[in-house]
């Protein structure tokens, strides 16, 4: 069976998450800037509502070339997310050439053996993926999050195939940036991923205020509910990846 990762940025998506039995959450704030790291209490509750639980570790927003200072503060956000027993951990830094930080991630190895570390798409921004995917399998790293190099999931579905293809169940392939009820069926079909990930949200401007008006990506309950139905009855072995891509 096809397993789904909802990116989940409040209160609503979790509850929606444990209503529909969706198999992981990955608890973020702010997805209009690309998810950041969440709040400690909305980590909690998602660990309350029993759901399998993993948390973006992105301290602010703009691209993942790091300082030491910004570094050490992930390096501390992971350990109390660890400690606080959350299933895994969404992060990822590059060097200023965009190749993978290795030694940071060694030393999250290091320093958590045990702990489950998905890299997320600061992968897309990397000059080689199949280089960067030998790096990640080599640091000993869980899965990648990848739109396959593009800024669309099905712009990328040619490179995704290939990586799954090179990964060779060496390193897990979730494939997400796009999706949705419009485009998951076509997608699901011709890449045949074991895991998928979206948020289910759509954009809007929030006018509750006089002061205030911005733009949010609001959670679309219809919108998540139409996906899991369309691909809840795939069940893909990675030899069977179509070819008309």
């Amino acid at each position: 069976m096809l397993c789904i990762e909802l990116c989940a940025s409040s209160i609503e998506a979790l509850r929606l998450a444990k209503d529909l039995k969706i198999n992981r959450v990955e608890v973020c704030q702010n997805l209009e800037s690309g998810g950041l790291t969440p709040s400690v209490s909305l980590v909690k509750t998602a660990l309350e509502m029993k759901l399998r639980t993993h948390v973006l570790i992105r301290p602010r927003v703009g691209g993942f070339i790091y300082s030491n200072q910004e570094l050490e503060l992930i390096e501390k956000e992971i350990s109390f997310f660890n400690d606080m027993g959350v299933g895994g951990v969404v992060t990822g830094a590059l060097l200023p050439d965009h190749r993978i930080n290795s030694s940071f991630l060694l030393k999250v190895k290091n320093s958590f053996p045990n702990i489950d570390i998905t890299f997320h798409k600061a992968f897309d921004d990397t000059p080689d993926w199949q280089a960067s995917l030998d790096t990640l399998i080599e640091c000993g790293v869980n899965r990648v999050l990848s739109s396959g190099c593009k800024n669309h999931v099905i712009k990328g579905m040619s490179t995704l195939k290939l990586m799954i293809e090179h990964a060779r169940d060496r390193i897990e392939i979730i494939p997400g940036g796009g999706l949705n009820d419009q485009n998951i069926d076509f997608f699901v079909k011709n890449i045949q991923p074991k895991w998928i990930h979206f948020s289910g949200c759509k954009k809007m401007i929030d006018r509750s205020t006089s002061n205030f008006e911005s733009t949010l990506l609001k959670l679309d309950t219809g919108m998540v509910e139409n996906m899991i139905k369309a691909v809840k009855s795939y069940s893909f072995s990675i030899g069977a990846i179509s070819s008309d891509i």
